[in-house]
């Protein structure tokens, strides 16, 4: 049996709006579960091709290990995710009324023949997040 993706660990700092960003992208939160041993609350976020997922890694203690690395990274980490939607223009609207920052006022072409939008960092606690639709 081949290996797949089970879901990516995203270090969070307390009141990061990134799961906020991520349900009105149509993925909500499915489950909160505390790790005692790592002194971490981790967020489920299914993703809709299984069995992909997003977990948020939340310190829950100074000593925490994902305290350590965002005092190291000094905010969120990883690059960007990228989710596809149907209709960028619609979802970009949703996101803007929610007061998330876009990148560019309109979508514009991107690779693989999508519109492409980016959601500023700013906005997801240090997250870049990517918006694409198929054209």
């Amino acid at each position: 049996m081949a290996a797949y993706l089970d879901h990516i660990g995203v270090a969070v700092k307390p009141g990061s709006r990134l799961a906020e960003a991520l349900a009105l992208l149509g993925l909500p939160v499915t489950s909160k579960e505390r790790v005692e041993r790592e002194k971490v609350d981790t967020t489920w976020i299914p993703l809709p091709v299984k069995p992909g997922n997003v977990e948020l890694l939340e310190p829950t203690e100074p000593s925490s290990t994902i305290q350590i690395f965002l005092d190291k990274m000094n905010k969120d980490a990883v690059h960007h995710l990228s989710f596809r939607v149907e209709s960028i223009a619609a979802v970009s609207e949703k996101l803007t009324a929610a007061g998330f920052n876009l990148i560019y006022p309109e979508a514009k072409p991107g690779a693989h023949g999508c519109m492409v939008n980016f959601i500023h960092p700013k906005s997801t606690g240090g997250v870049l997040l990517e918006i694409t639709e198929k054209q």
